[in-house]
């Protein structure tokens, strides 16, 4: 019994079994994974019965062994049709190869029929079939539609090649009776693994990775192999020393070895990617003292830039309104967008985010996988994201995160090879993208500090120089009203009379803009209690409509049984009655003018985190104005809660200012929203007391 190929013949059914298995187990198998398991189980199938017909000499075994080695041809055309192409059908060459098949089946079945000359017929057949197979592979690579594929396919033939060749030598070892190893049986098995690690990774320098890693493995191997070898020899017939210096001198020297040869290896394959690390490294290094954002940006692009590992590259940054992300920093040329809608992030980028990345490899795989199933409404969500990510000329974007929104976007690619990042490279991207994070939330705290600083001193200023203003503006109301009396007294002309009444005019609304600035400027909340909203804006409204009876179409649509809100009472009447005032001049020209208040409770559930795994809900009451005037301008939105700004004539400036700072003060907000012609809805939302509090004294 032949030793040799009995363990050779159960490696070669072992290993490829688990490679079909490894493969059928994975999820969303497209057609040419499904092909590729079945060529598997064939190969696995013919060499279990060419072990079971060399352990027992059986001559069924050896039958059924030749009937399944005529199926390979078939198989492999069929899979290496589907790769290329996507084709499933096999052409005129498969049909031929079919016919011809059959024919070999019958004698092989047949015992009468069977001779000598029937194994190396069958030989012939599937060597000769599967070179052409390999060889119509190579053709279809014209086929191919980007650079990956093609190089994908170049490499599948090229060991497909070697390893048929180096099986025509292991069948010549067998009939010139030479014992040499079974170099072709094991290069068929690596050809296999091979095979499925390039139907299962698309990207081509994933398969760079792992030839370098086998090539670590195999001169480690080799190395290892030798120092035993050479001990062995020198100890002579004395294993026991043989065995304990052998391990001593490969316990020592395995370390620094596998490091030396790892390094050597990657110098030769993937030098860039050293390059890159250490690069980002530095830029870690370097970002963690940065507290300025353009500088900090500017290092980051010089950074990448002197990697050499990136031709196109960006940087959005948020903007301080939060609605959308600015181009800050760029590598190559840009793309057309300068800034992403904060929206457009949320709905295209933000769920294909994978580990904090989204790769355009990964997102077309997807979109093929749902086109395949029918999924087409998803699918074209991902073409959406896709040219997107062509438009900002990036292969590869990466989120910056913050602990609490998004910050930014960083979109890398390098136009020399098509999707040439390793995911390795891509981990170091995430990981430089963190430190950015760091760096931008610092940055935004520090100006933050700073601001508050500023505004606070800036604030005391104010006050005082508020209250100095009011003392001459009473002098000279005080002046301006005696002398009105007293020019009452003496008949003067009315264009007299007229200037003062416009200087008393003037200092009472200068007056006003002092009271509204001090309210503004005053850190002090009032005296909150616990509140039913409802009452107080029912007491607003009457008080309002009290003076402008028939003026506004007015409706109530009030929530019964609100929970109850913490604020102080004169504050809240005061942001009421000022936003239905405001509303109120805004529709001054329209014909029909009407203002809808609603109080609704509002439930607002945050998802869980890490460190909590449940879901978090707060109730929220919220009181809306919504009225039929012009609307606010987009340009405008952004500034009507910034104090001093108004469009108005007369206006102070102040007003939407004190009721924001006020509704802040007591923990909630005050939102708005507008469009042109269809008036605006501004949003009082306070948080709701779900359990009794006492009020305060």
């Amino acid at each position: 019994m032949d030793d040799t190929r009995i363990q050779s013949a159960l490696l070669a059914w072992i290993i490829p079994l688990a490679i079909a298995v490894s493969v059928y187990l994975r999820r969303d198998k497209d057609s040419r994974q499904k092909l590729f398991v079945l060529f598997a189980l064939n190969v696995s199938l013919y060499y279990l019965f060419v072990f079971l017909h060399v352990w027992h000499g059986e001559p069924w075994f050896e039958r059924v062994s030749l009937s399944l080695a005529v199926l390979l041809p078939q198989w492999g055309l069929r899979f290496f049709r589907a790769f290329s192409t996507g084709a499933r059908g096999i052409g005129r060459l498969g049909r031929f190869t079919t016919g011809l098949g059959i024919v070999l089946m019958v004698v092989i079945l047949y015992p009468s029929l069977m001779r000598p000359a029937v194994g190396p017929a069958v030989l012939a057949y599937v060597i000769g079939f599967m070179f052409v197979a390999i060889f119509d592979l190579n053709v279809q690579t014209k086929e191919a539609t980007t650079r990956v594929d093609r190089a994908r396919i170049q490499y599948l033939v090229v060991g497909g090649v070697i390893a048929l060749s180096l099986q025509v030598v292991d069948h010549l070892n067998h009939v010139i009776d030479v014992d040499f190893p079974p170099i072709g049986l094991a290069m068929t098995l690596a050809y296999l693994y091979i095979i499925s690690q390039t139907i299962v990774r698309y990207r081509i320098l994933d398969l760079y990775e792992m030839i370098g890693r086998f090539a670590v493995l195999t001169l480690m191997g080799i190395v290892l192999a030798a120092i035993y070898t050479g001990l062995a020899y020198w100890a002579g017939k004395n294993l026991s020393i043989n065995a304990f210096l052998s391990s001593l001198i490969i316990l020592i020297l395995f370390d620094p070895l596998r490091e030396l040869v790892e390094r050597k290896i990657a110098d030769v394959f993937f030098r860039e990617r050293r390059v890159l690390d250490q690069v980002i490294s530095a830029l870690k290094r370097r970002l963690a003292h940065v507290i300025d954002i353009q500088v900090m940006s500017d290092v980051l692009i010089d950074g990448l830039e002197r990697s050499r590992r990136v031709t196109h590259a960006a940087l959005y940054l948020i903007d301080p309104h939060g609605r959308g992300f600015d181009l800050t920093g760029k590598i190559g040329p840009a793309g057309s967008l300068v800034r992403v809608e904060a929206a457009t992030a949320r709905r295209q980028l933000q769920p294909f985010a994978s580990a904090g990345a989204l790769v355009a490899t990964t997102l077309r795989q997807r979109r093929e996988r749902r086109l395949q199933e029918g999924d087409t409404e998803n699918a074209e969500h991902i073409a959406d994201t896709l040219e997107l990510l062509d438009t900002l000329q990036g292969d590869v974007l990466v989120l910056i995160q913050g602990e609490e929104q998004l910050l930014g976007l960083l979109t890398v690619r390098d136009e020399r090879l098509n999707e040439p990042f390793f995911p390795e490279e891509i981990f170091m991207l995430v990981g430089l993208a963190g430190q950015v994070a760091i760096t931008v939330e610092n940055s935004y705290l520090y100006q933050q500090t700073k601001e508050r600083d500023r505004l606070a001193a800036l604030g005391q200023m104010a006050a005082g120089l508020a209250h100095e203003i009011r003392n001459p503006l009473g002098t000279i109301k005080a002046s301006a009203q005696y002398i009105e009396d007293v020019s009452q007294n003496e008949n003067l002309s009315d264009e007299y009379q007229e200037f003062l009444t416009v200087i008393v005019e003037e200092v009472d609304r200068l007056n006003r803009v002092v009271s509204d600035f001090l309210n503004y400027a005053r850190p002090s909340s009032g005296r909150p209690r616990v509140l039913d909203a409802n009452d107080i804006l029912q007491r607003t409204v009457q008080l309002f409509e009290t003076g402008h009876e028939g003026q506004v179409d007015l409706v109530l649509d009030i929530t019964r049984d609100l929970p109850g809100v913490k604020i102080d009472g004169e504050r809240l009447h005061q942001i009421f009655l000022n936003l239905i005032l405001n509303a109120v001049q805004a529709m001054a020209k329209q014909a029909e003018q009407r203002l809808e208040i609603s109080t609704r409770l509002q439930q607002v559930r945050t998802p869980p985190d890490a460190g909590n795994s449940t879901t978090d809900a707060r109730q929220f009451v919220e009181v809306r104005f919504s009225d039929n005037g012009p609307g606010i301008a987009a340009e405008h939105l952004q500034n009507i809660f910034i104090p001093f700004f108004t469009t108005k004539a007369k206006g102070s400036g102040l007003g939407l200012s004190v009721c924001q700072r006020m509704v802040r003060d007591a923990g909630g907000d005050l939102e708005v929203s507008s469009r042109l012609g269809r008036g605006s809805i501004f949003t009082v939302v306070l948080p709701a007391l779900l359990a009794p509090e006492t009020d305060e004294p």
